[in-house]
């Protein structure tokens, strides 16, 4: 015989059934039980209110495997424990089984107080005892069906505990799932800012330059100008589709990639492109293709930097870089390399201070990285410093092949 709680069919979340294995234990539960009660109480010539109540005991077991409802289970469960104890005694403890079935289910459940089992075996332990009392059967028979009582709230505890953590896995995982496409949304909404304040404000600029020089009459520099404004905005559309196919939960089942074809070509500008994978220099000629003036020091190569903290860094030169232009327009910003034991430091300076929400974004990409990284950004004196600090690697990046 079988002490499955036949609750696996209506505790669990979302109403999933349980195994074939168990469901067919349970079955077969039922019929033996119910076997040996018809063939004992022909036998013993049970009286009729012992018939109804067997009937009515396994009848609920019975029910109860074919529900999928919690609260007609847990129903189910309080009839199979309180119907079957009065007949527990009469029957030489047969329906002591269903009792225990019902205190499993009870006790395993994690919609009702985690005394209810221990309540619940209280209450057969009472019936029984005033059963075993009224007919004068040995307390000896009392102690043996109270630890079969017992039995069950452990094994009922035993099956709750295993529920408790099976939910709290999968809320872990979905909490983790929630917490990662945040995060990847956060990380597309700072490429989107990246793409308008530096490919769409370089873009103002150009072809204010371009405006400047037709009216100056010097069509062959506007025309190049026109030119690298084409392919600035070229390389923002790629770097638009490609923090939008981000956002896509799809994305990387379908393989899609940012497609530049749609995007008119156009011979190669000062600007940084995400094709070439684009370094300090290629910012700083940038910069100053759009006017700016840069004054530099140290090793631009960043080359003793892991691809992960050399993109922080690239990203939030970029990004100070572009205030630099929108708030301190023609002013000199000086960018400074400066290798500090076995640590980088990249400070950008302008004269006037700057603000939005770049540079939350600088911010969270070095939260982002280990314990050792970090950005500061801030006025200091009469300019607008930001200063990073990265760990460098032991492997030297290859910095064409980065």
């Amino acid at each position: 015989m079988t002490l499955s709680s036949g609750d696996d069919a209506t505790d669990l979340p979302g109403g999933r059934p349980r195994s074939r294995l168990g469901w067919v234990l349970s079955v077969v539960g039922v019929v033996a039980v119910a076997f040996w009660f018809v063939r004992n109480g022909i036998a013993l010539d049970h009286p009729a209110w012992v018939w109804v109540v067997g009937a009515v005991a396994l009848a609920a077991w019975a029910v109860r495997q074919g529900l999928r409802d919690r609260r007609g289970a847990l129903v189910t469960a309080c009839v199979m424990v309180v119907v079957g104890s009065v007949g527990v005694v009469p029957t030489d403890a047969l329906l002591l089984v269903p009792v225990i079935v019902g205190i499993v289910g009870l006790q395993a459940s994690t919609t009702v107080p985690v005394w209810s089992g221990v309540v619940a075996a209280l209450v057969a332990l009472v019936e029984i005892a005033v059963g075993a009392t009224v007919v004068h059967v040995a307390p000896t028979f009392v102690l043996g069906t109270a630890a079969g009582l017992v039995l069950g709230v452990l094994i009922g505890f035993s099956r709750r505990q295993v529920r408790l953590a099976a939910d709290q896995a999968r809320r872990s995982a979905r909490d983790q799932q929630r917490a990662a496409l945040l995060a990847d949304r956060s990380r597309a909404a700072r490429d989107i800012h990246d793409v308008l304040a530096h490919s769409l404000g370089g873009l103002v600029l150009q072809l204010d330059a371009v405006e400047a020089l037709l009216e100056a009459g010097r069509v062959d520099e506007a025309t190049r100008r026109a030119a690298d404004a084409r392919t600035l905005a070229a390389d923002g559309l790629a770097e638009a589709r490609r923090a939008v196919h981000a956002l896509r939960e799809d994305s990387g089942a379908t393989g899609v990639t940012p497609d530049r074809s749609a995007a008119p070509t156009a011979p190669s500008a000062p600007g940084p492109t995400r094709a070439s994978r684009p370094d300090l220099p290629a910012l700083v000629a940038a910069h100053r293709s759009f006017g700016g003036q840069v004054d530099t020091r140290g090793d631009l190569s960043l080359a003793d930097l892991d691809a992960a903290h050399r993109d922080a860094v690239l990203a939030a030169t970029r990004e100070a870089l572009s205030n630099a232009r929108r708030h301190a327009p023609g002013r000199p910003v000086s960018l400074s390399v400066i290798r500090d034991g076995d640590a980088v430091d990249v400070v950008v300076a302008n004269p006037l201070a700057a603000g939005g929400h770049g540079l939350v974004g600088m911010r969270e990409r070095f939260a982002e990285l280990d314990a050792g990284a970090g950005i500061e950004a801030g006025r200091c004196d009469d300019e607008f410093v930001v200063a990073m600090h990265v760990p460098v690697t032991d492997v030297r990046v290859d910095v064409d092949g980065a």
